[in-house]
């Protein structure tokens, strides 16, 4: 009796399956997670299963069973000495790597995991690439960041993952967060509204329930437990673009000021070409000082720029700014005498 054909749908779950082997070992169910998470396929576990053996008897020199699995039968893999076909092209892989190393010190802990795959089959392209100027371009170019480069906030993975989903879901949510003006922890009904990453921490975009329309900013690191609601985020159909505008820089006022610096040459000479802005306004002063004139958001990400150049910068307008300015230096002064 013959067999019926396999629909067009189940061919291509099991060519995904096939991409997804490697030297390493994957169990059926992350395979099954990445089949639903990544492809949005509704499947069952068992279904998986049996695309498992069907596989095995059909493609054994791409995908054999390997040690058991205590909880979903065995483990799978790519078997010995067998070559992986990916699609992945050497310059792919070269932009993957560097793109993994630039994001790596600015995203919390465990964020990048769901890469790994994706990371080891890029080292592997590279090595059986023909060409040796894409193997070595990694080590001709080199991504430094600015500042001093602190280590990231913890995140709890759980917490994390939770968040993603209630935003992937459009819910609120039930948080138990800790203020670091608090000493212990308090319960909240949140409306997510999005994820922003700033440094070296990572904040939720949301509302209280009580307040809709007043949108703040929790550091993810705080949080020590979170429950997905049924009920929607209030927030479910906003842009965190919108949402987040002006709210992480710690704004002092709604309108921009007009400033004015007057720089030492050796502190102001890279303004010449990364400007504050397209309007900015550079002149060299006749004692020999750079003078930067822009319009700029009124807030303390300003500041404490100005800050970092030191006894190199003097804040000539406005005068609310240079005031402010004067009070931090006598201050100063009176810590170093």
């Amino acid at each position: 009796m013959l067999r019926k054909p396999a629909s067009s749908e189940t061919i291509r779950r099991r060519l995904i399956i096939l991409e997804m082997m490697t030297p390493l070992q994957i169990n059926a169910k992350s395979i099954y997670a990445n089949l639903v998470n990544l492809y949005g396929m509704e499947i069952s576990i068992r279904r998986v299963q049996s695309d498992l053996k069907s596989l095995i008897d059909t493609f054994p020199e791409r995908i054999e069973m390997d040690a058991r699995d205590p909880s979903y039968g065995y483990y799978y893999r790519l078997p010995k000495d067998s070559r992986k076909h990916s699609s992945m092209s050497a310059a792919e892989a070269v932009c993957l790597e560097l793109a993994f190393d630039y994001l790596t010190p600015l995203l919390p802990n465990k964020t990048l995991d769901p890469m790994t795959p994706y990371l080891k089959e890029a080292a592997l392209v590279l090595n059986e690439t023909q060409s040796t100027k894409m193997k070595q371009w990694k080590s001709k170019v080199l991504t430094i960041h600015e500042g001093l480069q602190l280590l990231p906030a913890k995140v709890n993975p759980k917490i994390l993952q939770a968040i993603q989903i209630a935003l992937f879901e459009g819910k609120a949510i039930a948080a138990k967060y800790q203020s670091k003006m608090k000493n212990f922890p308090s319960h909240y009904v949140l409306h997510p509204g999005g994820l922003v990453l700033r440094g070296r921490l990572s904040y939720l975009i949301c509302a209280f329930d009580s307040d809709h329309s007043k949108i703040i900013y929790l550091p993810l690191h705080r949080f020590s437990g979170v429950e997905i609601l049924g009920d929607d985020s209030a927030l479910k159909k906003q842009k965190v673009q919108t949402l987040a505008k002006g709210l992480l820089g710690f704004k002092v006022a709604d309108k921009k000021i007009k400033v004015s610096l007057k720089f030492s040459k050796m502190a102001g000479s890279h303004l010449s070409e990364t400007p504050l802005s397209s309007k900015q306004k550079l002149t060299q002063t006749k004692d020999g000082f750079i003078k930067i004139e822009d319009s700029v958001t009124d807030d303390m990400e300003l500041r404490f720029w100005i800050r970092a150049f030191g006894d190199s910068v003097e804040v000539l307008r406005p005068a609310k700014l240079r005031e402010e300015f004067k009070q931090i230096s006598h201050r100063m002064k009176k810590l170093y005498e």
